[in-house]
């Protein structure tokens, strides 16, 4: 069964770097540890949001074009279980679980941040919780309260329609969500 735990934003102290030393290759265990404990932390993590986590912890402002690919190189030598979502890269630990995190907050993680099957583990719970038949329309509403957002903007609709259109999601013959 999914469940609901508090998102918890990795913990990385702050550093001065330039891109120049990280190009150089001169940062890379520097890097390599806090991508790693930030899956630790965060899992599972989109690989925009985990280079954007490192990246503000070295003192910068972006992953720009120059070093991307010293990040992108060494996240995929991380010993980490990582797999795709809508076009992007989401990094496992070991021990994140099936479950989903509210974060509304967006100075934390924005809902374009969130992994669909985390998504999917919230339709999940929602589903278990109930215990009953329910309405595309309903289960839409109950998602969108779960996760904690006022409203179904345009990224938190796209991450339903992603989420719902899972096949761990059992249907009715008439297209409403079920246990």
């Amino acid at each position: 069964m999914a469940e609901r735990r508090e998102y918890r934003k990795a913990e990385l102290d702050v550093i001065e770097a330039t891109p120049e030393a990280i190009i150089s290759g001169s940062l890379d265990d520097e890097i390599r540890a806090r991508m790693a404990a930030t899956i630790e932390a965060e899992a599972p993590i989109k690989e925009s949001l985990l280079f954007k986590r490192v990246i503000n912890s070295m003192s910068l402002k972006k992953v720009g074009s120059k070093i991307l690919p010293a990040f992108v190189r060494i996240a995929s030598a991380l010993p980490c279980r990582i797999s795709e979502d809508d076009g992007e890269r989401v990094f496992h630990s070991s021990s994140e679980g099936e479950c989903f995190r509210p974060t509304p907050d967006p100075s934390v993680r924005y809902s374009y941040q969130i992994p669909t099957e985390e998504a999917v583990n919230c339709l999940e719970y929602i589903l278990e919780r109930e215990q009953r038949i329910i309405t595309k329309s309903e289960l839409s509403r109950l998602f969108k309260a779960e996760l904690g957002y006022e409203r179904m903007g345009a990224q938190v609709d796209s991450l339903f329609r992603r989420a719902a259109k899972s096949p761990l999601l059992k249907r009715t013959g008439n297209g409403r969500f079920t246990i």
